[in-house]
């Protein structure tokens, strides 16, 4: 069987929210104190704490679509009041949520990074902000408060509250989540799901009265976690939810018995094969979510789906020690393939998190680095484009093994490609993903509807082998390089290295 790709760009399937590229941050062990904030006098919880601004200057480069804050777990045990005003009298609290998990997710809260920080910081990245109010130990009013904070004018209560406090512009966020994993026996609030579904209605209402144009994200779950959740929440309050958040963590802590963590750490040809093949195990679990949905609602209610937690978690030292290898980084980008081709209803992913937890960067002491899954943002966030085209990809497959929560996962194709249009129409980026372990893929190239120029931008995501990974003080071991090769040279054939992620950029 010949290799090939053929992309027809006069095909647009569908609009990707560039949403789903966005990241996530929680007072949870060391991301936010201790990760994105260096405190100036360690071994003091109340700091002074500032930003690492190396590490920041590395976010923004990433150019960060939306930040999810302040959870989360923790979200259903943060009262906000308690994180604005003058830094030096705001309380230093044990966390509500985390300190009870012991010694790794054990931290104090200064509560030096709350809302008008938070703010500040998304706006300097240039993101949006997406904000979690606290459903399980909170009220509606309270919720309807920090609305009225975050965006009201200064003829308001809280409107003056925050101009006082050195913003006199309102804010202005629009997406805000109510609750975080009310399914779950762990979390704060822990409901029903008719029970929840009331709580959403009136949590909505009671914010909705303050500011009318915002957006609302309900909690929904992974049919593994919970069922029948979906359709129940939806059953209630269906009519006023906007996005439906989904979170799915692969392997899974749950799942995963001590001789597997070893196993992933190890690496295998195997747990290579499950690992990379595991986007499609969340493309499954996603469209069970429409499903979920569509029963209910119909196929045009206009919900959407936000993947508001994601990632690859099989051991709790990843809370302070993640060490992503390339592996890992073709697995972000999969997953970025997946809600790429699920865009007519995943509006948004948010990967937990940013820093050290499960981290895209990781920081201790006076440093940081960018981890193998950092350049998956760095690439997708920059080069690719709002409008899906039609691409279609012909290649051999592979069978991959059980990994924990990862099921058999038979017929996974080698490449899996995805192309992308710019606004315009005179871009025109294609990924493609070369899953095989060792061997380079030669594959012809066929492009409709779309006269290229003569050069090719090709910018390829690869390392030295796929256990490949970034630490302190070499964190481009797993990078991404660049070149501009003739167009004959990329047309209409080219070779994709292994192990590697490839972005072919076509100019008009």
């Amino acid at each position: 069987m010949e290799n090939s790709i053929k992309v027809d760009a006069s095909r647009s399937l569908d609009e990707i929210d560039p949403r789903i590229y966005g990241h996530f941050i929680e007072n949870m062990a060391r991301c936010i104190y201790g990760g994105l904030l260096r405190n100036e006098r360690p071994g003091h919880a109340s700091g002074p704490w500032s930003l690492r601004e190396g590490l920041i200057e590395a976010v923004r480069k990433s150019k960060p679509p939306v930040i999810r804050w302040p959870g989360g777990l923790y979200a259903d045990g943060y009262y906000w009041r308690e994180g604005i005003g003058p830094v030096q009298d705001r309380p230093l609290r044990r966390n509500r949520y985390w300190s009870r998990c012991g010694p790794i997710t054990r931290v104090l809260d200064p509560n030096s990074f709350g809302s008008d920080e938070y703010m500040a910081l998304v706006e300097a990245l240039g993101s949006e902000p997406y904000v979690n109010v606290n459903l399980g130990t909170g009220s509606a009013m309270e919720a309807a408060r920090w609305v009225e904070y975050m965006n009201g004018t200064q003829d308001t209560v809280e409107g003056r509250r925050r101009a006082e406090n050195g913003r006199e512009k309102p804010w202005g966020v629009r997406t805000w989540g109510i609750g975080n994993e009310m399914y779950g026996l762990w979390a704060l609030g822990h409901s029903r799901p008719d029970e929840y579904g009331q709580r959403f209605l009136e949590f909505r209402g009671a914010m909705e009265e303050v500011d009318g144009e915002l957006d609302f994200v309900a909690v929904g779950a992974d049919r593994y976690l919970s069922r029948g959740w979906n359709r129940e929440v939806l059953s209630v309050a269906g009519e006023k939810i906007d996005l439906l958040s989904v979170h799915i963590y692969l392997p899974g802590l749950e799942r995963m018995a001590g001789v597997c963590y070893s196993r992933v750490r190890r690496g295998s040809s195997g747990v290579y094969r499950a690992i990379v093949a595991s986007p499609l195990e969340f493309e499954r679990r996603l469209l069970e979510t429409e499903e979920d949905i569509n029963a209910v609602m119909g196929p045009d209610s206009g919900i959407g789906v936000a993947l508001d937690e994601w990632n690859l978690w099989w051991s709790p030292t990843q809370l302070l020690v993640p060490r992503w290898t390339l592996r890992d980084a073709l697995f972000v980008c999969g997953v970025f393939h997946a809600m790429h081709r699920m865009s007519r209803f995943v509006k948004m992913g948010n990967i937990a998190q940013l820093v050290n937890v499960l981290g895209v960067l990781s920081a201790s002491g006076d440093r940081f680095y960018r981890s193998a899954i950092y350049y998956p943002f760095l690439m997708y966030c920059r080069l690719a484009g709002p409008e899906r085209v039609a691409a279609t990809c012909r290649c051999p497959d592979f069978s991959a093994p059980r990994l924990g929560g990862i099921p058999p996962i038979e017929d996974v194709p080698v490449l899996d490609c995805s192309a992308t249009l710019a606004s315009d129409g005179k871009v025109l980026t294609l990924f493609v993903i070369n899953r095989h372990m060792t061997d380079d893929i030669e594959t012809g190239l066929s492009i409709k509807g779309f006269g290229a120029g003569s050069g090719v931008e090709v910018h390829c995501l690869n390392g030295p082998g796929p256990g490949a990974f970034n630490w302190y003080g070499k964190d481009e071991e797993v990078s991404i390089t660049s070149s501009m090769p003739d167009t004959g040279d990329v047309l209409p054939k080219y070779t994709f290295p292994a192990h590697s992620v490839t972005a072919l950029v076509l100019k008009v």
